[in-house]
């Protein structure tokens, strides 16, 4: 302890570079440089870039419709 302070080991330890890493190591080991944006990694198979877009376009209209309701119910409640 230093003052009075409680030191926690995990928040303090550093990564370790290994011999012949790359910066993209940082973000869950990226084999190719560059990690992509959501999910889509570079080189990625159409038909696996087509479902990533496929289901974030499912989430978002979920949470389109759920945020409807949401308001719907929050309106039949509050009687406006």
């Amino acid at each position: 302890m230093v003052d009075g302070k409680l030191i926690i080991p995990v928040l303090n330890e550093v990564p370790v570079m290994k011999k012949g890493s790359s910066k993209s190591d940082g973000c869950g080991g990226c084999s190719g440089g560059t990690c992509g944006a959501f999910g889509i990694r570079a080189g990625s198979e159409k038909n696996e870039v087509l479902r990533n877009i496929l289901i974030f376009a499912i989430m978002g209209i979920g949470m389109l419709v759920g945020v409807f309701f949401i308001v719907k119910l929050l309106n039949l409640i509050l009687g406006n």
